[in-house]
């Protein structure tokens, strides 16, 4: 197997598992939430793994030299995995230094800080999913191929 075979398979499993941790996070954020260990455990093990995980498959993807609508989609999903996990600690540390600044009332008419909650809740998902379904779609035409 020559290296760039590997790459490409590197990126085939990176990928993949992105994907999964990811549909995996935002099952324990939306439906599985609850005080339960086994899911706190879960989520940090998934948040902690899953920054990592789009950093690789964002430089698996350049070396592997795909085609440009190819890198394009490959890119946005470990961008957009990425971008949840600092999109919600970026929340929770606004959070925390307007309340540490301003007093704990601060909030209490305003509700909570929405702009990296909308990021790494809505946006990031949601571009997560684009870019997964496109290389998805370009792996199942086979279209996808060094």
């Amino acid at each position: 197997m020559n290296n760039k075979n590997k790459i490409y398979i590197s990126t085939l499993v990176i990928f993949w598992i992105t994907f999964s941790f990811s549909i995996l996070i935002l099952l324990n954020i939306f439906i599985l939430n609850s005080f339960d260990l086994f899911n706190r455990f879960l989520f940090y093990l998934l948040a902690i793994s899953l920054p990592f995980l789009g950093i690789a498959l964002i430089v698996l993807t350049v070396k592997a030299g795909f085609k440009k609508i190819q890198k394009t989609f490959f890119i946005l999903t470990g961008a957009s995995a990425i971008g949840m996990v600092i999109g919600a600690a970026l929340h929770n540390l606004v959070y925390a230094i307007f309340i540490k600044l301003f007093g704990e009332g601060f909030w209490s008419g305003t509700g909570d800080e929405p702009v990296f909650f909308i990021f790494a809740t809505i946006v990031c998902p949601i571009a997560l999913f684009i870019g997964a379904i496109g290389s998805m779609v370009l792996i199942a035409r086979k279209e996808v191929k060094t």
